[in-house]
């Protein structure tokens, strides 16, 4: 016969499993919140709570959860950051920042995922690599805020990354320097899209290389935008990319809009002017509607005219 004392331990430990279990997924649920937080005199030590906020968007990432949301508290530099996974980073109506001299500001490589990016300003300090760059995603929203001083694109979507959407809003792109030496591909300046589709819209990109630069049959969709003051092309379409403008002004570039076939462009209430070269370059289609003989070098002409329909 077993003595009580031989029993009692054995007890003991079945009863406290249960609560030890407990307490290991409490600390990993709170691991990671669906909210967090970062300040500029926050620490990444900290539990990115409101009232404890982090430093640094890294510092908060892996304290987020998938699908959860990183929020700024005030106009700090919170630093560069690789997101992996479905997440929401939103820097606030200071337009929370990031300078990223040297390196990319924003890596996105979240097979599957949605990344929104809101109201973040980074700035590359003329010496940036990509502002954005996207190697894997769903889809990826940029709203918002200002991207600047990059020697390649202010969002460049890589080859890899295969059927993502990129949708741009409200965003105002400046200052973007090439590379040198530079392949064709990095001369972007400002929204460079090579696979994928993208929808850009209300948005200024100016003073870089190119403004909209497409090409590996890329479809890239923009409205209400300005492509103004790019030393190449406003827009450039090479590869099969399909390009469709409404409602944009292509202004003070090098050339106004170049394709080359089988790339194709389709302009739509859409003002070329005051470029210094010609207006319009190779395989561009306008619906009828549009104002090219406005002070360009040469204005050139549509390739041919579409039916308003």
């Amino acid at each position: 016969m077993s003595s009580p004392g031989a029993v009692r331990p054995r007890a003991t430990a079945l009863f406290a499993l249960p609560a030890l279990l407990c307490l290991l997924l409490g600390s990993s649920a709170s691991a990671q919140a669906t909210r967090t937080w970062v300040s500029g005199v926050g620490d990444d030590a900290n539990p990115c709570s409101r009232t404890a906020p982090c430093k640094t968007f890294a510092g908060a990432i892996s304290k987020t959860a998938a699908g959860g949301e990183i929020d700024a508290l005030d106009p700090g530099g919170y630093g560069t950051v690789t997101i992996t996974k479905a997440m929401t980073i939103d820097g606030g109506p200071y337009a929370g920042g990031i300078l990223s001299s040297g390196t990319n500001g924003v890596i996105v490589n979240a097979p599957g995922a949605t990344v929104i990016l809101r109201n973040v300003t980074i700035n590359g300090g003329t010496t940036g690599l990509d502002g954005i760059r996207i190697l894997a995603a769903s889809k990826v929203h940029v709203e918002g805020g200002s991207i600047q001083g990059f020697t390649g694109a202010g969002i460049h979507v890589l080859p890899g990354a295969g059927a993502v959407q990129l949708i741009v809003r409200n965003v105002s792109f400046n200052g973007a320097v090439a590379r040198t030496p530079a392949t064709p591909a990095e001369l972007a300046g400002s929204i460079l899209v090579e696979s994928g589709s993208a929808v850009i819209g209300n948005s200024q990109l100016a003073s870089g290389v190119i403004g909209i630069h497409a090409l590996n049959n890329a479809r890239v969709t923009v409205n209400d935008t300005t492509l103004v003051g790019h030393s190449a092309q406003g827009l450039l379409a090479v590869s099969g990319a399909q390009v469709t403008l409404e409602r944009a002004m292509v202004a003070q570039n090098g050339v106004g809009i170049k394709a080359e076939a089988p790339a194709q462009v389709r302009l739509s209430d859409t003002l070329v002017g005051h470029n210094t070269g010609p207006g319009l370059e190779g395989p561009v289609v306008s619906f009828g509607n549009n104002r090219v003989a406005a002070g360009n070098g040469t204005d050139g002409a549509p390739s041919s005219t579409l039916p308003q329909n």
